[in-house]
Formats: structure tokens, sequence, C-alpha cells
């Protein structure tokens, strides 16, 4: 699993051919091998199932690009609508994401395992559950001090000029707050 391609192991110029033919998605495999072998001779073109490989995984990492920008541009405009939202926790779902696919690829094998890599994926994820605690925490904070700073505004209304009885300020006290 940890071995290099032999693609990947080519000269720049050549991997920079094989890549530029592959984006387009205009040429097959055997055209594209063609064009490397008029260009830079048959010693040093890949193999065809060499260049196969290399397409398949060319065409799922783009695959993963694509769907990558296709979330970012929806939370985007998701954002753009609701400038009020939280952006934090959008970065902790995207994180968490991130270390699910990256758990999902290490257990299916796709990527190397290393006991630092399971060590730094630990960390990511405590630290990312410590500031969700942190988040939960702040919200709190703000909420009760936008109640405080409302209770504050209905005690000068009730003292003021159109004063307020007890229980018409009871009631609107509990109805700010969500208690009727």
């Amino acid at each position: 699993m940890g071995r290099k391609s032999t693609i990947s192991r080519l000269p720049l110029p050549v991997r920079k051919a094989i890549d530029d033919a592959l984006k387009t998605g205009k040429f097959t495999l055997d055209e594209i091998l063609g064009s490397i072998r008029e260009q830079f001779g048959d010693e040093i073109a890949p193999s065809r199932s060499a260049l196969g490989r290399y397409s398949a995984r060319f065409e799922e990492i783009g695959a993963k690009l694509r769907e990558s920008r296709e979330v970012a541009q929806v939370w985007a405009e998701r954002l753009g609508k609701e400038p009020e939202g939280d952006v934090a926790k959008l970065v902790m779902e995207l994180l968490r994401t991130l270390a699910f696919d990256l758990t999902l690829s290490l257990t299916e094998g796709e990527a190397d395992v290393k006991a630092g890599d399971l060590n730094k994926l630990a960390l990511v994820m405590q630290r990312l559950e410590a500031a969700g605690k942190w988040n939960i925490q702040r919200e709190e904070q703000m909420r009760k001090a936008v109640l405080d700073e409302v209770d504050q505004k209905i005690e000068g209304v009730a003292k003021g000029p159109r004063k307020l009885d007890a229980d018409t300020l009871r009631f609107v006290r509990e109805a700010i707050r969500g208690a009727t």
C-alpha cells in the first residue's frame, strides 16, 4: 500500500503531460499512452495497467474534489443567507467529517497506518470535542447576557411613565424566556 506508483516516479514533464491529458477527459488510455511514447519515448512511457490505475485514482480524487466544492458552495450560500449563523459550528462539522473520512480510509486499508497518525487523529478528535463544549458554553453565556439585558429594559419600562403591575411584568418575562 505504501509503494509509490510508477507514474509518480516519472519525470515531472511526463507526469504533467499525463495529468493534462486526464484533466481534459477527452482521451482514452491508449491515446494518452501513444502520446507519451511519441513525446518522450518508449523507454520512459508507463505500462498501460499503471496508467489505468493512475487514471482511476485521478478520477477518484477528482470526484472527491468536486464533491467538496459542491458542499463548500452549499455552505457558502447558506452562510450568505444566514450571516449570523455560527461559522465555528460549520468548521467543527467539516473537521468531524474529515476525521471520519480519514478513519474510514485507515480501516479500509486505503492509507498507511502509523502510530503517530492515530495519535494525531485522537488529538484532533479530543480538541474538536473540547471546542464543541466551549462553543456550547459561549452560546449559553451570550444567551444569558441577552436575557439579562432584556430584563433590564423590561425593568426600565416597568418603572417608566406607563408602569407595569407585577403580574404583567412576570408574564412578559416568562413569555420572553419561553416559560409560558
